[in-house]
């Protein structure tokens, strides 16, 4: 009869692999292992790389056709880092779906989005928080597309770039060498920082806005940090997208 020890000796290393296999990314494991410092570095790079083609592209083409032209651009140098990224691995529970979700980002984007006002008025903003300045007494051309992109796709895409994969990538490589506090923290300044940055790069803003942009980076850090999942800080961002759309077309047609 086999010794209690030496089975379990020879189990052990099966119990291990499979308990690697199914650790959340949160834990590291093997859904992770891939999401080192290589694949963050190039998503620095695509980020910037978008946004300097954007700016060019915007330079460089007619008026009518550069905001658009200059979208794509941003929109494929998000997209083609989530794609490398997920060909290699998905990270354990991030995609992973809780109506509770909708709550958490319903909430915290309508706070941000207030947050956004009152830094915006304390700044002197043109018209009294909640209402928003019109455009000339009218929306314009356009308008309703480019709120279904910034709405919709904008959100969707920014959320699984900056926080689905540079998040992720810098939690990762942070939480290997000095733990998951440290690691929280770092992927949030880091993610938020690229997130503001990418703004900046595309195009010229206020202090209340860069303020705003790095809050809504901080919140959505935290959910995703906080919940394990994307979802929550993709629907914070959605709502926070939405309420400005909402606040520019009610300020317009009431004016």
């Amino acid at each position: 009869m086999r010794e209690p020890d030496a089975v379990t000796a020879d189990a052990s290393p099966s119990r291990r692999r499979r308990h690697r296999r199914n650790r959340p990314w949160r834990d590291g494991g093997a859904s992770t292992a891939r999401w080192g410092a290589d694949l963050l570095g190039w998503a620095m790079v695509a980020t910037g790389a978008g946004a300097l083609g954007a700016r060019a592209v915007s330079v460089l083409l007619p008026a009518g056709d550069a905001s658009a032209a200059a979208q794509a651009v941003i929109w494929v140098s998000f997209a083609a880092p989530v794609v490398v990224a997920w060909s290699r691995s998905r990270p354990l529970g991030l995609l992973r779906f809780r109506a509770l979700d909708l709550l958490y980002g319903v909430v915290a984007g309508v706070i941000v989005r207030f947050c956004q006002g009152a830094l915006a008025q304390g700044d002197g903003g043109p018209v009294p928080w909640p209402s928003a300045p019109s455009i000339r007494g009218t929306l314009p051309d356009g308008f309703f597309g480019d709120a279904v992109a910034g709405v919709v796709v904008a959100p969707v895409l920014e959320e699984l770039f900056f926080r689905a994969v540079v998040l992720v990538c810098a939690y990762t490589v942070v939480r290997r060498r000095a733990g998951r506090v440290a690691g929280g923290i770092a992927a949030t300044a880091i993610s938020s920082a690229l997130f503001v940055g990418a703004h900046l790069l595309v195009a010229p803003m206020s202090v209340p806005d860069v303020g705003a942009l790095a809050l809504l980076g901080v919140v959505a850090a935290a959910f995703v940090l906080g919940t394990g999942r994307v979802w929550a800080a993709v629907a914070t961002h959605v709502v926070f997208n939405a309420t400005g759309f909402a606040l520019l077309a009610v300020g317009t047609l009431w004016a």
